[in-house]
């Protein structure tokens, strides 16, 4: 099966490696000012070269499904990324980076309700290690973040994904790719679709390997790294525009294509 899937979709494979040897070659970068902006950009930059990594050895394996979920993931890394750096201002990226503190102080609160965890905590506390910070400490740098930046309900951020893709302009995405593997990675009903085989004795849960999703992860996935990339080496200046510009206008004819043929298919 692996290698049926290779050979059926070479050219998406082979671009999404090409897109990779690119980054590799920046990957030794130094960064010597580190303003938030580049702290964000280097931080993402490298999660998301690691998850699109792991979604083409899924779709080279026929986990289509399980990659699709990580393709999800890497259209909330493009998306967030992208509202950051849409502001001129530090505002978003630092409300991003403080966030932390409330995450902290949350699961805190948990911990100190389970027993074994505040036993540890009072341990720690006798005897702390270099670095460590008390929850004391956490909880009034939480109080400070929340005064300055008055979270809400959608974490750290003032808007849902929904809203940071439409200010982008990638609301197409939101409703298409991100809805669809929402289902798998939501276990909606409509996952069963995927897994779930009729025939005229009853059905039969496929769990086997298979091309299922292959082809959609391999085109979004490289849509949403590229999109990465293109906006990182913009701030960080990598100097691979001309690279990612031809690989870009290669892509996009090969993916009218495949879209093509599809749809002669479904006539």
């Amino acid at each position: 099966m692996p290698n049926i899937i290779y050979q059926k979709h070479k050219d998406l494979f082979d671009f999404n490696e090409e897109l990779r040897k690119i980054v590799d070659s920046v990957m030794n970068k130094e960064f010597h000012k580190i303003t938030p902006k580049v702290a964000l950009s280097t931080f993402m930059f490298g999660k998301a070269y690691k998850t699109h990594g792991a979604i083409l050895f899924l779709c080279a394996q026929g986990y289509g499904e399980d990659a699709a979920i990580l393709t999800r993931s890497l259209f909330d890394l493009s998306i967030t990324l992208l509202y950051i750096l849409k502001d001129p201002t530090n505002k978003r990226v630092l409300r991003y980076f403080h966030y932390d503190s409330i995450i902290r102080k949350k699961m805190y609160d948990y911990a100190k309700t389970v027993p074994t965890f505040a036993k540890l905590f009072e341990e720690r506390k006798l005897h702390p290690k270099p670095g460590d910070t008390t929850i004391e400490e956490v909880e009034k740098y939480a109080k400070l973040v929340q005064e300055k930046h008055n979270y809400g309900r959608m974490g750290w951020s003032d808007k849902p994904i929904r809203q940071m893709a439409e200010e982008i302009g990638r609301e197409g995405a939101y409703q298409t790719v991100y809805y669809l593997q929402s289902n798998i990675t939501h276990s909606a009903v409509r996952t069963m679709n995927d897994y779930v085989k009729a025939h005229d004795k009853g059905y039969t849960v496929d769990i086997g390997r298979s091309e299922s999703w292959v082809e959609e992860d391999l085109i979004a996935s490289f849509d949403f790294f590229l999109t990465i990339v293109e906006r990182s080496n913009k701030l960080l200046k990598l100097g691979i525009a001309k690279q990612l510009n031809n690989l870009s206008k290669r892509y996009l004819g090969e993916v009218g294509r495949v879209n093509k043929e599809a749809s002669k298919l479904d006539l």
